[in-house]
């Protein structure tokens, strides 16, 4: 089974550009599979695949109601069971930044789950916050200069 991660925010994005800044935020290529994909886009990389969407109004996830923010864009980021441990950490590391330049970059408050419950790192009033319960933190070394100068504390768990 692979390991999926749901970020879920209400930046104001396209589908297109949903999917067109991951693309370049992971070093992936946009693929459309169909003619009729619904404005599902898919960036694809070595080890990592990301659907990414702009939301459908009346198919809001739970997880944002439980938040407090209105839900307009997922991405879901999965790993290839198949995938080196060398590749899976390098596409974690590349997904934090992500995640953390969407942030950066556009107004709207999110959050990153990992298995659509564990809150990785949210941004919610504009505060960015990372989880320091999450163990890829401890696992992965080059996570750590993503969090310099955050806030990084453990952080409710109101999904679990």
């Amino acid at each position: 089974m692979a390991v999926e991660y749901r970020l879920y925010s209400a930046a104001d994005l396209s589908g297109d550009a949903l999917a067109s800044f991951m693309a370049d935020a992971l070093g992936g290529t946009v693929i459309d599979d169909s003619p009729d994909h619904g404005g599902l886009r898919r960036v694809v990389r070595d080890g990592l695949d990301v659907t990414a969407y702009r939301v459908i109004p009346g198919d809001e996830a739970y997880a944002a109601g439980v938040f407090n923010f209105p839900h307009r864009i997922t991405a879901a980021f999965r790993f290839s069971n198949r995938a080196s441990e060398q590749v899976r950490a390098v596409n974690v590391v590349l997904m934090v930044r992500a995640v953390l330049s969407l942030f950066d970059t556009y107004p709207g408050d999110g959050v990153l789950l990992f298995n659509g419950e564990e809150v990785v790192l949210q941004k919610l009033s504009g505060q960015v916050s990372l989880n320091s319960d999450w163990e890829e933190w401890a696992d992965i070394p080059e996570l750590r200069p993503l969090g310099e100068g955050r806030d990084i504390r453990p952080l409710p768990q109101p999904l679990l």
